[in-house]
């Protein structure tokens, strides 16, 4: 997620004053929906959000509260979800070029970067296991190397140095581009199509919290595929829009006065008024990259990333904590079933494999279009079908 704390606007675009364009579903590409957010339900969480981060800081850190309140998709739009697959989305929305500008145009100033390094350091630490974990399996020399698209301010990119981990970042912003240069952290400033890296020189491309982000993620897919070697992992954080829908549906149904439970439960886990473009479940990532040569090896249930350490006041932290215990009491009372929504889970890490082929040569491109023959990594038993004819909402793939 990327926000308008801390910023100069100068140089900067705004969305809300771009022209508006209707899109099809980036999944199956069905231009039927239904509403699940007006333009006012958003309009009314926003004031919500102002209002539920006006105190909770124990130091004064604006742009840090700000973050919470204020982001790059911030527009006025219409959250819906698509009647054939399930994806969540913001409908109409600016058009794609403006959206890409956005981010490359964003400015910060050096607190906030600090700031969020820290926090974003103590988030990485968190999830440096589960990348390990396959590296073990599938990596082949013994410094592997990693590419992150959408590094932002580097925090994973140093944990990774940190496990002897050869890192290499892209991203598009310049100001948190150069602030990842000055602690000298390997970034290129650009897209990741810009960069020309050799193909098949990484053995994983990860992606936190930026695939949402994407207007459309298909060219990511198809330089994943190229520049990772045979069985390479793709790992893919996204927003889980199946939890958000389901936790408004729920919402709707309380009277009022019983509904701000779910007000900060969605706060908490930066989802109310949903600042993202696509909000992807895990049957939708497995059939959106399967087609690409990739096989999802597991879907972790997730929660936010962390406030800045030292920065909540003893009470805004008691109600954080009380929050993410509440989730986990949720998945354990009522388990997702063989669809695997995960509605129950507002973020959702995703492990892919990369698979080869006995066609493919030294070339990663000979493989593409061809079907895939997986190395012998472990995966689990996600439960998820693979594509047929058609997609079925209710259960995955027929």
């Amino acid at each position: 997620m990327r926000s308008l704390a801390g910023k100069d606007s100068a140089g900067a675009i705004d969305l809300e004053r771009q022209p508006r364009v209707r899109i099809a579903c980036q999944v199956c590409g069905s231009g039927r929906f239904r509403l699940v957010c007006s333009a006012e339900d958003i309009a009314a969480q926003h004031k919500f959000l102002e209002s539920f981060y006006r105190s909770p800081w124990s130091r004064q850190n604006t742009a840090t509260a700000t973050d919470r309140v204020h982001f790059t998709q911030d527009y006025s739009t219409e959250i819906v979800t698509c009647t054939d697959c399930g994806l969540l989305y913001r409908n109409p929305r600016p058009p794609t070029q403006a959206v890409t500008k956005a981010y490359a145009t964003e400015r910060y100033d050096d607190e906030y970067l600090r700031t969020e390094l820290a926090t974003q350091q103590r988030w990485a630490r968190m999830k440096v296991p589960l990348l390990a974990r396959y590296l073990a399996q599938c990596a082949k020399r013994s410094r592997p190397r990693i590419l992150e698209v959408g590094s932002f301010v580097g925090g994973f990119l140093l944990e990774g140095q940190t496990q002897g981990w050869d890192m290499v970042g892209v991203e598009p912003g310049h100001d948190v581009a150069a602030f990842c240069r000055e602690r000298g952290l390997p970034i290129f400033e650009g897209m990741l199509d810009e960069a020309r890296f050799t193909p098949g020189s990484f053995d994983a491309v990860v992606v936190w919290n930026t695939f949402d982000q994407l207007p459309d993620p298909r060219p990511l897919l198809e330089q994943a595929v190229v520049l990772l070697r045979n069985g390479g992992v793709l790992v893919l954080r996204v927003p889980n829009g199946a939890c958000f829908a389901w936790m408004l549906r729920i919402r709707s149904l309380l009277p009022r006065r019983c509904r701000r439970p779910f007000d900060v439960a969605l706060a908490c886990n930066n989802l109310l008024t949903f600042p993202y473009l696509y909000g992807y479940s895990a049957p939708q990532l497995e059939y959106l990259t399967e087609s690409y040569g990739f096989r999802l090896a597991t879907c972790v249930p997730d929660q936010v990333v962390f406030t800045p350490p030292g920065h909540l006041a003893w009470w805004a932290l008691a109600e954080e904590r009380t929050v993410n215990a509440l989730f986990r009491v949720i998945a354990a009372l009522w388990p997702d079933d063989r669809s695997r929504q995960y509605r129950s889970a507002p973020w959702l890490d995703c492990v892919f494999e990369r698979g080869c082929t006995d066609r493919e040569s030294e070339d990663p491109k000979l493989g593409l279009g061809v079907v895939p023959v997986y190395s012998p990594l472990v995966f689990e038993d996600t439960g998820l079908k693979y594509p047929g004819n058609r997609w079925n909402p209710n259960g995955g793939f027929p």
